[in-house]
């Protein structure tokens, strides 16, 4: 189903988003992090809604994108919840079904600084680094993009989000963690692709589903 509403756009720092004035979870019934196609007057795009909260979610508003908006007050947004982008996993050749690989190990990589998410795809996939990069594209990696790719290699994450704000908490056996600006694989009791990190430091992570 398609929804239809106008807004303006909101920045915060250097990054601009859309505030979507509903409640997502009530009005399409989904959670966690929900990829979207959106038509910003003439501009699409794909992207996963930002959560806020209690149903209230952000659209990202990437540099690409806003380059081509015009200089308006109020936009004309069309959004439209899918079952998954098409950006990176399109065309796939495995799925949750048929998955790359089964993780029952993991082969270390050191963390590359830039290229943190990649090296923690190519870590879970298997894949040598140099094809994970080609097919994510250099720079950093977003959670969206990191995702995305997960999504074409087949393996399965929990589709919620858990913040821990610094806090202690039980971390599953297999998860990827957003701390100090980068991101880090956990798997088993330990800490890939780094030396050593600083708990306190991570914002949040997603489980990445294990036997």
């Amino acid at each position: 189903m398609k929804y239809k509403f106008n807004e303006t756009l909101l920045t915060e720092g250097t990054k601009t988003f859309v505030r979507i004035p509903f409640n997502v979870w009530e009005e399409t019934g989904k959670k966690g992090n929900i990829p979207c196609r959106i038509c910003i007057e003439d501009v699409s795009f794909e992207c996963k809604l930002i959560p806020k909260g209690n149903g209230y979610y952000y659209i990202p508003i990437n540099k690409n994108v806003l380059k081509q908006l015009n200089n308006q007050n109020v936009y004309e947004i069309e959004m439209e919840p899918v079952d998954k982008l098409s950006r990176i996993n399109n065309n796939s050749p495995y799925s949750i079904d048929h998955p790359i690989r089964k993780i029952d190990s993991i082969k270390e990589i050191s963390i590359i600084p830039g290229l943190c998410g990649h090296c923690v795809v190519a870590m879970l996939s298997g894949v040598p680094l140099e094809e994970v990069i080609h097919l994510m594209g250099k720079g950093h990696a977003s959670w969206s993009k990191i995702l995305e790719t997960l999504d074409y290699f087949g393996i399965e994450y929990s589709p919620k989000t858990i913040y821990t704000k610094g806090e202690d908490c039980a971390l599953p056996p297999c998860c990827i963690l957003n701390n100090d600006n980068g991101f880090v694989l956990f798997y088993k009791g330990a800490y890939y692709g780094v030396t050593d990190i600083d708990p306190k430091k991570t914002v949040n992570y997603i489980e990445i589903k294990v036997n």
